[in-house]
């Protein structure tokens, strides 16, 4: 019996798990030390964080779905410490990388995956390191790049630890449920809106509120309504994709149901550029489906005809169309006027002369709100300004040279999807490759319309893109 208990636990306490024992260490005297010192809701931040690096240094794969649940936690779910906002993906995404780093030198078996974004990712962070010498604000911008450097080391682990069908079913599994996670908040949060309930509990900001619009616009656990729409491309896409393959990894019914969830989400959030970006994801696919003759089906048309009535159902439930109809088609249809149309001309126009003024390498990533701002140290009151449009922002940030090296990184990517697709053998990383595709497509759209470049989910899905070719051409499929 004792020796059967002591196996137990050496199994448990695998290799490398030994590393991790002075990283708990840190974190409870860290967190203890910050209970202590300002709020006792750091106790349970340090017993969340406690439990996630016991849960993925057990085993790096948890760390990946994890991660993939965790994407569109943005705000709320999120804390702000030392000025910085903290987000469950970015601890789950650090940990992970620790792990697998742990777990590959213990366990010594390490095959370097396909990864042919590195070389431009390495000269766009050479490019950005010079971009430094520029910048007006040094300490901001130091911060961004670091960010930046991280975001990209998810699109290179991801790779790494996605490497079987088993991995691709798992995590889809967890991608989804968190759809059903923030897809329900997001309803309850527009319904909680229109019915009274104070900001507090509806965990809506006070500008997407039914106060200014007449209408709520969802935001879920996003910070804003258009990265909201933005994260929903990416479930979408694959459900869509799924759906038309008749995929029998999921059962119809779900992927039928989270479509509408999820579509009737994004119609909710009321953002322009996410309504582009998924019809042109939706166009892909629907156009490769009917290529490929498997659209127009009697089960397909069931099935939408189900999802759409459903949707159509709720909408209506929730949404006084007499009242509000009129303001929602003006501002989805109202792109080329209104404040917002005027703020954006203008910050085009800042962001040309950022960039005139040092073409090359720009004036240093993070640094177009210093640059902008009335004094380059002193924080706005509703934070650093951004360009709203993310080619024009890295043309400003990291000049021609940072531009065309990140332009050739989205040309690789979408490339070589496009080379796996057609080699793809097994229907459902086929049908999943598709949809994946669809999302970055249309994610590269609505760039037009936001810039932020170190936005987590949206390199997690390159990674991600690159794990799936790299399981079609080394033929594990």
């Amino acid at each position: 019996m004792h020796n059967s208990s002591l196996q137990k636990i050496r199994q448990f306490f695998k290799p490398h798990m030994a590393l991790v024992v002075p990283l708990l260490i840190v974190l409870i005297i860290l967190f203890g030390w910050l209970s202590y010192r300002s709020s006792p809701l750091y106790i349970f931040g340090g017993l969340g964080v406690t439990t996630l690096t016991m849960v993925i240094f057990r085993n790096p794969w948890h760390g990946l779905y994890l991660l993939a649940f965790f994407l569109p936690f943005e705000r709320i779910g999120s804390y702000d410490i030392a000025g910085s906002t903290v987000r469950p993906s970015q601890i789950t995404a650090l940990l992970a990388l620790l792990s697998a780093l742990f777990y590959y030198m213990s366990t010594k078996k390490f095959s370097l995956p396909k990864l042919p974004i590195l070389a431009p990712m390495g000269i766009f962070i050479v490019v950005q390191l010079f971009g430094l010498l520029n910048a007006p604000n040094l300490q901001r911008s130091l911060l961004v790049t670091a960010f930046i450097i991280f975001t990209f080391s998810i699109a290179l682990l991801v790779p790494f630890l996605l490497t079987t069908k088993t991995h691709l079913r798992i995590l889809l599994g967890f991608l989804f449920n968190s759809l059903l996670l923030v897809g329900l908040f997001g309803l309850f949060q527009f319904a909680g809106d229109l019915a009274g309930l104070p900001p507090e509990i509806t965990g809506l900001r006070e500008l997407y509120t039914k106060e200014i619009l007449g209408f709520p616009r969802v935001q879920s656990t996003a910070l804003e309504p258009l990265y909201f729409a933005n994260y929903l491309l990416i479930p979408l896409s694959i459900l869509l994709s799924l759906f038309f393959a008749r995929s029998k990894e999921f059962h119809p019914l779900i992927i039928v149901g989270l479509l509408g969830l999820g579509l009737i989400n994004l119609v909710l959030t009321v953002a322009r550029g996410g309504y582009i970006a998924f019809a042109l994801s939706a166009v892909l696919i629907v156009g490769y489906y009917f290529i490929e003759r498997k659209l127009l089906t009697w089960r397909n048309m069931w099935y939408l005809f189900l999802g759409l009535t459903v949707s159509l159902i709720i909408v209506s439930q929730v949404l006084d169309f007499q009242e509000v109809s009129q303001k929602f088609t003006e501002h989805v249809l109202g792109i080329f006027n209104g404040a917002s149309y005027s703020e954006r001309v203008e910050m085009f126009e800042v962001a040309n002369l950022a960039w005139l003024e040092h073409p090359l390498v720009g004036i240093g990533s993070g640094s177009f709100g210093p640059y902008e701002s009335a004094h380059p140290y002193v924080i706005p009151e509703h934070g650093w300004r951004i360009v709203n449009n993310e080619y024009l922002e890295i043309l400003a940030e990291n000049g021609v040279f940072g531009l065309i090296t990140m332009l050739t990184l989205f040309l690789i990517v979408l490339i070589r999807s496009l080379k796996a697709i057609f080699r793809a053998t097994d229907p459902f990383i086929r049908a999943v490759l598709i949809g994946a595709f669809a999302a970055f497509s249309g994610t590269l759209l609505q760039y037009n319309t936001f810039s932020i470049l170190y936005i987590v989910h949206i390199w997690f899905l390159i990674g991600f893109l690159i794990a799936l070719q790299n399981m079609v051409f080394s033929k594990k499929q």
